[in-house]
């Protein structure tokens, strides 16, 4: 007998599925049998076991059939996650609002991520979540599973089917074969992924392959022949110099990882080994380059009982948000019923099989020296929110190294990023003081007691004190129930009281500290639009209130009754709108405006990409455009304000990582100082708050 298959999942479109639990079928050396979870959060769950002489493979069908451990006789190859499972999909919440609803069921040696999407939580910019963490795939259940034992080849091979489909989205199913080989401590997989429509699709794929002790300790360390690396963000920035070296368990450290490119050899073949603190075994884990050519460390060395793992992460992609690995280019598309190939190898090396595997590494890293990142590289991070997902909120620890770059006299920044959900405090030597992380944010501002006037999403303002501690709120959701309410600008006003703009009621409220409205302001919104009615709102000395309608196009002064006393229609001066956010994108979708000391008013033009200076008379007398500046270009400008000095300070949101975040100008259009930090901060950092020399 050369080969014999056993079924152990059917399904087809006519038909339910059958499941064998009770199969337990042996030749010679090699094995397979089925059992079920009984209890706790993994309760009715196949298990298929793989046996190969001295190697053992658990595989879970419900969970992607992703691969749960790995032993070479008594050495398990996997990590002993806080989570212990496996967990029942049911159990996983992935379309919590956060996002990160993935994490409750982490727990395998092999987690695929994708297939639509594989990395951080993406939010469209009404923050409602678009993909959750690492995607669906290993949270869904196979079909088509069958095992095949060949005494022949020495091996045992399990393949099966995971259909990741949406009606009128997408139709994608990921074939695989797994391998436990006898001759050696060895499993292979191969992953064939179908675009099953009629229509052009799109994809990603990451394998999360996570180990832990006792292959991972201090002064274990990852061998790997590195074209090139940098820190993900800037919590790993201080790791990137002993970026390949492990230290031991570390309770409450943050979690450290750097994307990189690793070379191939000559038959295209990449491999990273993770060399045990001893130096006498290992893992290695070797792919098809062509096919995943990112690479992520992730390095989580935090307490033993809170999870102290490595992750090897061979990918399509770095594992950003979808929506920026897209504009990146790095996504994988697939023609009608066309397929993209992923091949892998997982395998214990010692003795004599290490010091090859050491050797050949060795060997196709003297090339060529890498190129090592100090700082995130532009392109490549995004520095996604779900690291902040790991620390308690509160004021953050960090590595006091330099990120942001300043021209001009060196200031404080206190400035926070909708991308990143990034709130943060930069010192006037371009390092992180504190950082927060932060939901949605469409304003800000210091109070003069050092708290901080903030949200928390669209529907709730916050005051925080120095702690980071919750002092004070309002959430426009009590006071309107499931009629759709948004907010996009607050201030503490000189009596104590608190104006807040509700778009979606059209209206501005202004709120005393036990959160009894005092005052209802009407707005009039021509066009209505929840997310867009309103931007930044700011009361004048007169006590009239400055409202910037996004949607009308429009700056509308009110008085205390919401009567209009003064409107400016923000000129499109003779250009045809055009949809986007960065700096080819066009409108009138003003954000803000500031009344002056000389009674005129200034106004941040968002997508207008300029500052206008309007007198009452409606006269521009005063304008800096979108390349005004030398070697800066402008895109939605955000926040506005008239310093002292003169000078007029803006935040130039949306504009990329080749132009700084917020400017200030001279009145003859001089560039006084700029501020950039694409490593605290990413693409959508709309307010700031600067402080002077």
């Amino acid at each position: 007998m050369a080969r014999q298959s056993f079924t152990i999942v059917s399904r087809s479109r006519d038909a339910a599925g059958g499941v064998d639990d009770v199969l337990d079928k042996a030749v010679g050396h090699l094995r397979v049998r089925t059992s079920r979870i009984r209890g706790g959060r993994g309760d009715g769950m196949l298990v298929v076991e793989l046996i190969a002489g001295a190697t053992r493979a658990l595989v879970l069908p419900e969970r992607g059939l992703g691969i749960w451990k790995v032993w070479n006789g008594p050495t398990e190859i996997g990590w002993q996650s806080p989570v212990a499972g496996p967990v029942h999909p049911r159990f996983v919440p992935l379309a919590e609002a956060s996002g990160l609803g993935w994490l409750d069921g982490f727990d395998e040696l092999v987690a695929r991520c994708g297939l639509v999407s594989n990395g951080a939580p993406d939010f469209d910019a009404t923050g409602r979540l678009l993909h959750p963490l690492h995607g669906r795939i290993a949270n869904l259940p196979a079909h088509a599973v069958e095992v095949v034992i060949d005494d022949q080849a020495g091996t045992v091979e399990l393949a099966g089917a995971v259909d990741e489909t949406r009606f009128h989205f997408h139709a994608l199913r990921l074939a695989t074969r797994i391998v436990v080989h006898a001759d050696r401590p060895l499993v292979t997989w191969t992953d064939e992924v179908t675009n099953m429509s009629d229509r052009p699709a799109s994809i990603q794929m990451l394998y999360h392959v996570n180990l832990g002790p006792p292959l991972l300790g201090a002064g274990a360390e990852l061998l790997a022949a590195i074209d090139e690396v940098a820190p993900r963000d800037g919590a790993a920035v201080s790791d990137i110099t002993t970026w390949q070296r492990f230290d031991g368990p570390r309770p409450g450290r943050p979690e450290e990882a750097h994307f990189a490119r690793i070379r191939a050899d000559d038959a295209g073949t990449a491999e990273a080994l993770l060399m045990a603190p001893a130096g006498r075994e290992g893992a290695r884990l070797a792919w098809w380059a062509e096919s995943l050519p990112c690479f992520t460390l992730w390095k989580n060395q935090t307490g033993s009982a809170d999870g102290y793992v490595t992750g090897l992460e061979p990918a399509t992609n770095y594992p950003n948000p979808r929506s920026f690995e897209e504009s990146q280019g790095r996504v994988v598309v697939l023609a009608p019923h066309a397929a993209v190939q992923f091949d892998l190898a997982l395998e214990h090396v010692a003795g004599a099989r290490l010091d090859e595997v050491r050797g050949r590494i060795a060997a196709l890293a003297a090339r060529r020296p890498p190129t090592v990142h100090a700082t995130p590289r532009p392109g490549w991070s995004r520095l996604a929110a779900w690291l902040l997902a790991f620390v308690a909120v509160g004021t953050l620890a960090t590595s006091g190294v330099a990120l942001a770059e300043q021209t001009g006299p060196a200031r404080r920044v206190l400035a926070a990023d909708d991308s990143t959900r990034t709130l943060a405090m930069i010192g006037t030597d371009g390092a992180v003081e504190w950082r927060r992380p932060v939901a949605q944010i469409h304003d800000l501002h210091l109070l003069p007691d050092g708290h901080l006037l903030s949200q928390e999403g669209w529907t709730r303002v916050i005051e925080t004190d120095r702690d980071g501690k919750v002092v004070w709120s309002y959430d426009a959701r009590k006071e309107h129930g499931d009629r759709p309410v948004e907010i996009h600008a607050f201030e503490r006003l000189p009596d104590g009281l608190t104006m807040v703009a509700e778009s979606g009621p059209a209206r501005i409220v202004e709120v005393d500290r036990d959160g009894v409205i005092r005052r209802v302001v009407p707005l009039r919104v021509d066009r209505p639009a929840v997310h867009s009615d309103t931007r930044n709102v700011r009361r004048t000395p007169a006590g009239t209130y400055l409202v910037a309608h996004e949607r009308d196009g429009v700056v509308r002064e009110y008085d205390s009754t919401g009567k209009v006393v003064w409107d400016y229609d923000v000129p499109l001066f003779g250009r045809e709108p055009k949809g986007g956010h960065g700096p080819e994108a066009f409108g009138d979708q003003v954000y803000s405006a500031e009344r002056l000391a000389n009674g005129n008013t200034l106004i941040g033009t968002g997508n207008g990409h300029s500052v206008l200076e309007v007198t009452p008379a409606k006269e521009i007398v005063w304008q800096l455009s979108q390349t005004d500046l030398p070697g800066i270009t402008l895109a939605w400008v955000t926040q506005v304000r008239r310093l002292a000095n003169g000078n007029t300070q803006l935040v130039n949101c949306h504009a990329g990582p080749d132009n700084p975040q917020i400017i200030e100008v001279t009145p003859d259009k001089k560039v006084a100082w700029t501020f950039r930090d694409f490593a605290t901060f990413g693409n959508s950092l709309p307010v700031a708050v600067v402080f002077d020399p």
